[in-house]
């Protein structure tokens, strides 16, 4: 299902979407709606992303002790 929007988009942004849109062959509305999906997409990705650290493991490490059954 689709909806339809009203936006104020500046003007440079338009003429650049007209060109990338022309060269695509795609629709205005078909260029703005997969540039938001992938937007939204990155957006979430990063939200939802594996928090690490630059830091590294020097221990020791035994499965043997890890996984021992007592």
């Amino acid at each position: 299902m689709k909806s339809h929007i009203s936006a104020t988009i500046d003007t440079k942004l338009v003429e650049e979407l007209n060109r990338y849109r022309t060269e695509e062959r795609r629709s205005r509305s078909q260029v703005i709606e997969i540039a938001l999906s992938e937007f939204l997409q990155k957006r979430s990705a990063l939200d939802e992303g594996i928090v690490t650290s630059p830091s590294r493991f020097v221990g020791r490490f035994s499965r043997e002790e890890t996984y021992e059954r007592g």
